[in-house]
């Protein structure tokens, strides 16, 4: 979907082709990285926030589970903790899609004559 809204768009060339299509794709693939960072990082921030908490002397913890930890996350520290540590997870996500996607449309193309994506 990202791919071909910007290859229609007429940025990256006559039907995407400037520079072999690399601009294209580059870019779609990093949209691409930053939606699925966007959409992923509450449900990692609440499952680490889960894994990491402290068992008391009691046998209690902080949260009961995944769903009392999102509850109170959001109520005691606002709805935008839900994305704390996007950046640093961008960082580390986006050149891994980058350069796996890239690589997996240059190799289908290359064997089948085909787009991949």
């Amino acid at each position: 979907e990202t791919k071909l809204r910007l290859k229609a768009s007429g940025i990256f060339g006559v039907d995407g082709e400037m520079f072999h299509g690399l601009p294209l794709i580059f870019t779609a693939t990093l949209v691409s990285s930053f939606v699925a960072n966007l959409n992923s990082n509450p449900f990692d921030v609440v499952k680490s926030r889960t894994q990491n908490q402290k068992v008391n002397p009691d046998g209690s913890t902080k949260y009961k589970n995944l769903v009392d930890c999102f509850l109170k996350i959001v109520s005691n520290e606002g709805v935008l903790k839900l994305w704390a540590g996007f950046v640093p997870a961008f960082i580390k996500l986006a050149p891994y899609t980058v350069i796996s996607l890239m690589l997996t449309e240059k190799l289908t193309f290359l064997i089948t004559g085909k787009d991949a994506l």
